[in-house]
């Protein structure tokens, strides 16, 4: 059952970078928007489904603490000072979709949109470095706990999913706000072009993953399957897409950002907080709860999900497909 418990927080974690996938590509496209039309076209096709994708992150948070209540601590204390990153990006990124409109004034409204931009992408790249860190395993400090250095942050690796991260919601972003723009707009081109573009740039990336794999983990050929199955996502995402079924292209369109999560656990097996030195390392059996706590979580957290699941289905067939 403990793996049982590992798996599903992965795989929580995972469903919430596959949809908000498409929020953080979105909200990076805003500087190629054009006018305040175009941009608020964008904006509009992202609300209200950030908050419904959003759900996915508490939830991971929530039994990440109910399941994993020591790995919650080590990992927030390896890694605090990115996490720090990533939760005033997301911050700044749901206030400026929310405070946009509180203001007619033009320099207000772009303000809040280059506010947008960056944080989507901060969101998008952090995702991203600190999962692959994660995968390569962190540092050790002289008193023996995991820490990230700048080494950690810079290696080519940790970039690497970073780009990734970033390509992927891009691709995701372009084709998700296309879905929502009238035929033969020119933003719905632009999309349409830009989604062209990163096909093959994302289908490149994650075989670069593949081909670094040995030298960043003990477990090159199961973190290279999952990079070549987010390849091959990304391939039959391009060839569903020509015939023009956009919202299966945007299924398997998340598969890269899908297997971040995925190669954590592909890479480390077991160990919940990896480090290159092996000391200071969280092994499963010491970070999760114990079986009264598991027993709890059973009778109620599961439910809930299945409830979140279905909501989440409601959310994206009611909004995700009109247009205007």
């Amino acid at each position: 059952m403990d793996v049982f418990w590992y798996a599903l927080t992965g795989l929580l974690l995972a469903g919430y970078l596959a949809l908000e996938g498409a929020d953080f590509g979105v909200g990076m496209l805003m500087p190629f928007a054009g006018p305040e039309t175009g941009r608020a076209r964008l904006r509009r096709s992202v609300v209200p489904l950030f908050l419904a994708n959003e759900v996915w992150l508490v939830a991971f948070g929530g039994l990440l603490f109910g399941a994993l209540p020591v790995a919650e601590g080590e990992v927030l204390r390896a890694l605090r000072l990115p996490f720090l990153a990533v939760l005033t990006a997301w911050f700044l990124r749901d206030g400026a979709l929310w405070f946009r409109t509180a203001h007619g004034g033009a320099g207000w409204r772009r303000t809040w949109d280059a506010t947008l931009a960056a944080a989507s992408l901060v969101l998008a790249a952090g995702w991203g470095v600190l999962l692959g860190m994660l995968v390569r395993g962190l540092s050790t400090s002289s008193d023996g706990h995991p820490v990230v250095t700048a080494a950690d942050l810079a290696h080519p690796f940790t970039l690497l999913c970073g780009a990734l991260a970033v390509t992927g919601s891009l691709r995701q972003g372009s084709l998700h706000a296309a879905r929502r723009l009238p035929e033969g707009s020119p933003l719905r081109v632009l999309l349409g072009r830009l989604t062209r573009v990163l096909t093959p740039v994302l289908l490149v990336l994650p075989l670069l993953v593949v081909a670094t794999a040995g030298t960043v983990t003990d477990a090159p050929v199961a973190v290279g399957a999952v990079a070549a199955l987010a390849a091959a996502g990304v391939y039959a995402s391009d060839r569903v897409q020509a015939t023009g079924r956009t919202g299966a292209a945007l299924v398997l369109g998340a598969a890269p950002l899908a297997a971040l999560p995925a190669m954590v656990g592909a890479a480390n097996g077991t160990t919940v907080l990896a480090t290159r030195s092996g000391a200071g390392g969280l092994e499963l059996a010491g970070a999760v709860a114990d079986s009264g706590s598991l027993a709890l979580l059973t009778a109620t957290v599961l439910p809930a999900l299945v409830f979140v699941a279905l909501g989440q289905l409601w959310f994206w067939r009611v909004f995700a497909p009109q247009r205007g």
